[in-house]
């Protein structure tokens, strides 16, 4: 429960992501969405309807922005027009769109309603929205403001988003996982196998392989995408450490910081609390807040009539995180819980439990603090490295900074760029990058990324600060996305002609071996054929071979699906293709069910849940009036 309550919104920090993306986003959309003119469709305006309520083109245009630089962030330069069609992207942003719809239109109809100390709550533990780990409003108007967000829609989105989460804690809190679904997850996760396995590599054939000129041009014509390079830019830019500029840090000058802001050596009051918790059904009434409540106040009166705390919430509390550990939910500081609990914590003393239930937005609780850790200052003798540390470290920045904004104009000037920003102290360097690059010497930088995507040739950006130090940068040339010329990238499509004819070659020698391996001696044979051999030792799902025998992960996963004595289909990795036979299978040990059983329970019943929630929704979408613009991709069913 305390990782439920410190992380009560750690999904919500995808969501402000997405958001703060999404509302940053002009509204024109990369790739294919940037078609998508906002008529055609349902009510002209909109994407979609989903049982009579429109989703606006906006809405889809910010999530479709939002979903494409999550997608950049993993492909990098590899995210091509082509490769995000393939990916389906479009799709994926509509049947979230539509799914999201349903699910509160859902709620809206169980009468699941959303007060404005949900969203507050929600809002409270927003790291963003945070200045020394508490909520500032000043803070979070800031953000907003800065990221172009309207409050009003912004506090409606999370509004939302605390409605559907509790449209999905009532679908999820039915689900219960039976004894043997437990002896079968322990079955399935502790079974062993041994096995062994021919691989036949591919790079000792590649060399095998002969690429006539003539089969050059046309495998290039057939594999635009595979060749295509991102839109990128030449760049000459500068650097300019800040470690050039450090000084010494006096006793005296770290004395006068520590007395100026002694709060930053504060160590907060924390205490070891414990809880019991019943949740209150969102639906149900006074009715089923009452019956809550008492449940717990029962709870109180016997664990203060002498009863063990935690034997009563291993028996009681409905925290499957913690009940199994007598509730204990650690060490609990300011600004970590909700507010309700945080007051009732630190009004309690050592050893004592909550006089009355304590109503959080997660239910009813019984709390019982077992430690408490007084806070206190830090001694400047302690603190004292720590604070030259940081003023060494924003001197020298100081300084750096200012040095590099006089050395613009030059540089702007320069008719020599590297050879002006050696001059003036900077380490200068060359690159030519796509989106989603890193540079030597600075790393990857999205601001210093921003600045040289929109400048024209020959623009030179204002200084910015980097895990270097402070670049200028200046762009040389604009190189436009597209195929590059065939004489350019001649030797790249000969070796990917190579590669693919000689794992054709590994794929079909492998298949012989395994058809003539059938009822016989796998390893002979494949050695007789070129193939390298091995045997694993026995392994589980739960307990790979240590350093993985050596193997690729899709080898082992093939092994534990084929049954005794029969032989997998040939499996194709990135090095080569293996043959792989599973020689043994051996049931799990029955006398580590039970020390399992608390573990294995948790993650059945979250795999659990998480199914019923798919197939809920899944359903609410069958049996929903759904219409989708001709433009934009329509949902699965």
């Amino acid at each position: 429960m305390i990782s439920t309550m410190r992380e009560y919104f750690r999904g919500l920090k995808f969501v402000l992501l997405f958001v703060i993306v999404a509302f940053v986003a002009t509204s024109v959309v990369y790739f294919g969405a940037s078609s998508f003119s906002g008529s055609g469709g349902p009510g002209g305006t909109a994407v979609a309807t989903v049982n009579g309520e429109e989703i606006p083109a906006e809405r889809y245009r910010r999530a479709y922005q939002s979903y494409l630089e999550f997608y950049r962030q993993i492909y990098k330069e590899r995210l091509t027009p082509e490769l995000a069609e393939r990916l389906g992207i479009s799709q994926q942003v509509i049947d979230a769109l539509v799914q999201d719809a349903l699910i509160v239109q859902q709620a809206e109809r169980e009468g699941l309603r959303v007060t404005h100390e949900e969203v507050s709550a929600h809002l409270w533990k927003v790291p963003e929205f945070q200045e020394d780990g508490r909520f500032s409003q000043q803070r979070y108007q800031e953000v907003l403001k800065r990221n172009r967000i309207d409050p009003n829609e912004f506090y409606a989105g999370q509004k939302r988003t605390v409605q559907r989460r509790k449209m999905e804690a009532l679908v999820k809190d039915g689900i219960r996982v039976s004894d043997d679904e437990l002896r079968q997850a322990y079955g399935f996760r502790r079974e062993k196998v041994r096995a062994a396995w021919a691989a036949l590599d591919v790079p000792p054939l590649m060399a095998q392989v002969t690429v006539p000129d003539a089969d050059v041009e046309p495998y290039l014509k057939s594999h635009q995408a595979q060749f295509t390079r991102p839109e990128r830019r030449r760049i000459q830019y500068a650097v300019l450490s800040s470690k050039a500029f450090a000084q010494p840090i006096s006793d005296a000058d770290a004395e006068a910081y520590y007395k100026e802001h002694g709060a930053e050596f504060d160590t907060p009051r924390r205490a070891q609390a414990a809880h019991v918790l019943v949740r209150v059904p969102p639906t149900g009434g006074s009715e089923a807040e009452g019956k809550s409540r008492a449940k717990v106040a029962e709870v109180i009166r016997r664990a203060r009539a002498g009863e063990d705390f935690a034997k009563l919430a291993r028996e009681t509390s409905e925290d499957t995180a913690t009940a199994a550990r007598g509730g204990d939910l650690g060490l609990v500081g300011p600004g970590e819980v909700v507010p309700q609990f945080e007051q009732a914590v630190f009004a309690l003393k050592k050893g004592e439990v909550s006089p009355e239930p304590v109503r959080t937005p997660f239910g009813y609780h019984a709390i019982k603090v077992m430690d408490v850790q007084e806070g206190g200052r830090q001694p400047f003798k302690e603190a004292a490295a720590r604070i030259k540390e940081k003023l060494l470290a924003e001197r020298s920045d100081k300084g750096a900074r200012a040095r590099a904004e006089d050395s613009r104009t030059p540089l702007v000037g320069a008719k020599d760029f590297a050879g002006e920003a050696r001059r003036l102290g900077f380490e200068a360097r060359e690159a030519t990058i796509a989106r989603g690059d890193g540079l030597e010497g600075v790393g990857r930088d999205e601001t210093l990324e921003e600045a040289v995507f929109s400048l024209a040739p020959g623009g030179v950006s204002t200084p910015m600060k980097t895990a270097g130090g402070y670049a200028v940068v200046k762009v040389v040339e604009s190189l436009a996305a597209g195929v590059p010329p065939l004489g350019d990238i001649r030797p790249q499509i000969v070796e990917a002609i190579k590669r693919e004819r000689a794992e054709a070659v590994a794929l079909e020698r492998a298949r012989t071996l395994a058809t003539a391996a059938k009822g016989g001696d796998l390893a002979p044979l494949a050695r007789r054929e070129g193939f390298s051999t091995g045997e694993t030792p026995l392994f589980s799902r739960t307990e790979p071979p240590k350093g993985g025998a050596g193997l690729p992960g899709q080898v082992l996963l093939a092994a534990l699906q084929t049954a005794a004595g029969q032989l997998a289909e040939p499996v194709r990795t990135p090095t080569g293709v293996y043959v792989v036979k599973t020689l043994e299978r051996a049931a799990p040990d029955p006398l580590g069910f039970e020390a399992e059983r608390a573990e294995l329970g948790r993650q059945v019943l979250e795999q659990k849940r998480t199914q019923a929630w798919e197939g809920w929704v899944k359903g609410l979408q069958a049996a929903a009036n759904i219409q989708v613009s001709g433009q934009v991709a329509s949902p699965r069913r």
